[in-house]
C-alpha cells in the first residue's frame, strides 16, 4: 500500500503513481505486439483485462510508478516499483521494464535514482534488492553500474543488492 500520493521528477523524468486510469497504456507494456503503438480503440474484452492486470499488479506492490519523460508526460515508457519491503531487514525490492525504444538512454538509471532516495525516506530502508534471471546480462550491467553486488543465485535467477 502506498504511503502517501506523490510524483516524482527531475528534468528529464516523470515518475507517476501507477492508476486504474493508466490501465489500457499499462497493459500495452507488457501485451503490445512487436514494439507497436497500442491501437487507440480498445474492445471491452480488452479493457477488463488491462484493468484487471493493472489492478493485480499494482496489489502486489507497495508501490509503482509509471515512467514518462518530461517531453512528453501522457506517453508511459515504462514502470518502476518497489515491492515486497522487509520492515525487520530494513531493505525493499526495486524492478522495472522500458520500452526497447527507450533502451540504453540512461532512463531506468534515472529512474532508479529517483525512486531509491525515495524508498529510503518512505520505506526507512538502508538496502534495495533486485533479482533477474542469468541470461539478463543486460540487467546485471545495469545493476553493478548502479552500484548493486551479487549475493547469491538460485536456479536460473540472480539476488542483488545494494547498500545505502
Amino acid at each position: 500500500m502506498a504511503i502517501e500520493f506523490t510524483d516524482i521528477s527531475n528534468q528529464k523524468l516523470l515518475l507517476k503513481r501507477l492508476t486504474e486510469k493508466d490501465a489500457i497504456a499499462f497493459h500495452s507494456l507488457y501485451f503490445q505486439k512487436d514494439g507497436q503503438e497500442s491501437e487507440k480503440v480498445e474492445s471491452k474484452e480488452n479493457s477488463r483485462a488491462a484493468f484487471e492486470f493493472t489492478e493485480n499488479i499494482i496489489s502486489q506492490c507497495n508501490d509503482i510508478f509509471t515512467i514518462r519523460t518530461t517531453v512528453n508526460p501522457e506517453k508511459i515508457i515504462g514502470d518502476c516499483a518497489l515491492h515486497h519491503w522487509d520492515k525487520l531487514r530494513n531493505e525493499i525490492e526495486i524492478g522495472g521494464s522500458l520500452l526497447p525504444d527507450y533502451w540504453g538512454k540512461g532512463l531506468m538509471a534515472t529512474a532508479f535514482l529517483l525512486l531509491i532516495p525515495y524508498a529510503q525516506r518512505e520505506y526507512a530502508i538502508n538496502k534495495v534488492v533486485a533479482n533477474t534471471t542469468a541470461e539478463n546480462i543486460n540487467a546485471l550491467k545495469f545493476a553493478e553500474k548502479l552500484g548493486f553486488r551479487i549475493v547469491g543465485t538460485m536456479k536460473n535467477n540472480v539476488l542483488l543488492e545494494k547498500d545505502l
